[in-house]
């Protein structure tokens, strides 16, 4: 069985040639579709032969590269301009043909599409696909003409504008889109033009975050919060650590009891700080341990246990532990998962009252600006940032060069003079 191809612009014309040239019976394999028009393969019976002029034809129906056939429009070339412009795209120019006596010819195409056609010779030769355009209505007042057409001389077509040149894409948006934001978000995150990379994005992240950072001897019981694997039993000893540094005593209490090994986990690491631990079965031995910690001038940090949208019982546990305890919740956000995960966590812990957060795990992903963003959308502020497991200075404030200086790590390609 022997397999023929043929070309043409659509399909009926290339089915025509198979019938044409093959014969009644010949059987129509496959066909796609392809720029400039159809490609179809078909067999026909053992011996038959395709007339002489098949090869003819079917040169003449490949489409030329380069070359605009008449199925074709001006959106199968359309390209986007890039997203990320510095200066907004100029209007493109208003040329009007001037009025003749003979038949008007086809208009220029003047649209975005005709900066679009990535350089293609044959999109002159299109013919227009905009509707004419209506005669202004006569009226006493004179209508003011473009200048194009002001300028134009009887029986002279006018010539189209030059398209501008393209803006260069803003370099604080390519470097969101980088760090993990899409464009959308990266666009509405590139809120400055500053010249140096690292201070233009302190910029945007002190207009579009807020930052409150916990206080070294919290007097108020601080519970972490969040999903499993987030990081918080090491942020609980590493905010210990901080209040055991300037000299506040911290007791260690764990709720944690349906994870195997969580509550032994915290257990050791008090032991290696020095500093009391306690395990809370119920409510009421966690409001019990909290008021006699406050009685003696001890700071609490509690370690809940994981919970998240996912689970909604959990969601209600981790919330009657907030309000009937009277702790205040940080989320522990963990920086190396997906947008999405971290938008939907920190939006269903935002209705439990959660007003502060600590992104965790920022040393495990080389792009970091999602777990920013989550917080954005959720109206949290950024307290503390852990971003080594090292429990003795492992927790760092939270401020817009810190989390600019912590974007900008993992790209060593960005210039000094850039990042300084």
């Amino acid at each position: 069985m022997r397999v023929f191809t043929y070309f043409a612009p659509t399909l009926p014309e290339a089915i025509a040639q198979v019938r044409a040239e093959l014969g009644p019976k010949a059987v129509v394999l496959s066909w796609r579709s392809t720029r400039g028009g159809i490609e179809i393969s078909a067999s026909a019976e053992p011996g038959t032969k395709p007339r002489a002029k098949s090869a003819v034809a079917t040169e003449q129906s490949k489409p030329v590269l380069g070359a605009t056939s008449k199925q074709e429009t001006l959106a199968q070339h359309f390209k986007p301009e890039d997203f990320m412009m510095e200066a907004p795209r100029p209007a493109p120019a208003d040329i009007t043909p001037p009025p003749s006596a003979a038949k008007p010819k086809a208009a220029p195409v003047t649209s975005r599409g005709t900066a679009a056609l990535l350089g293609r010779q044959a999109a002159a030769k299109a013919p227009a696909r905009d509707p004419a355009p209506k005669p202004a209505p006569t009226s006493a007042k004179p209508v003011a003409k473009p200048l194009a057409a002001a300028v134009a001389k009887p029986g002279v077509a006018p010539q189209t504008a030059t398209p501008p040149e393209k803006p260069k894409p803003s370099r604080l948006a390519l470097f969101w889109t980088r760090a993990g934001l899409t464009r959308e978000q990266a666009i509405a995150m590139s809120l400055s033009d500053h010249a140096h990379l690292r201070q233009a994005l302190a910029d945007s992240l002190s207009q579009k975050l807020r930052f409150d950072p916990i206080e070294a001897a919290p007097t108020r019981p601080i519970v972490l919060v969040g999903p499993p694997g987030a990081g918080k039993t090491a942020a609980v000893a590493k905010l210990a650590t901080r209040a055991l540094a300037v000299g506040y005593e911290a007791l260690l209490i764990s709720v944690d009891s349906e994870r195997c090994g969580g509550a032994e986990q915290l257990r050791a690491m008090a032991e290696r700080l020095g500093t009391p631990f306690e395990t809370a079965t119920t409510l009421q031995d966690l409001t019990r341990l909290t008021k006699q910690a406050r009685q003696s001038g001890q700071c609490v940090f509690v370690d809940a246990a994981a919970a998240s949208p996912m689970q909604p019982s959990d969601m209600r546990a981790t919330e009657r532990l907030v309000q009937e305890v009277a702790l205040e919740p940080i989320l522990c956000l963990p920086a190396d998962m997906r947008y999405e995960d971290l938008e939907d966590l920190s939006l269903a812990f935002a209705q439990i009252g959660t007003k502060r957060a600590i992104i965790t795990r920022f040393d495990l992903t080389k792009r970091r600006a999602s777990a920013a963003f989550a917080l954005h959308k959720a109206d949290i502020a950024l307290a503390q940032i852990s971003a080594t497991p090292f429990i003795t200075g492992g927790i760092a404030l939270a401020s817009a060069h810190r989390v600019a200086a912590l974007l900008l790590e993992p790209f060593d390609d960005v210039k000094a003079e850039d990042a300084a």
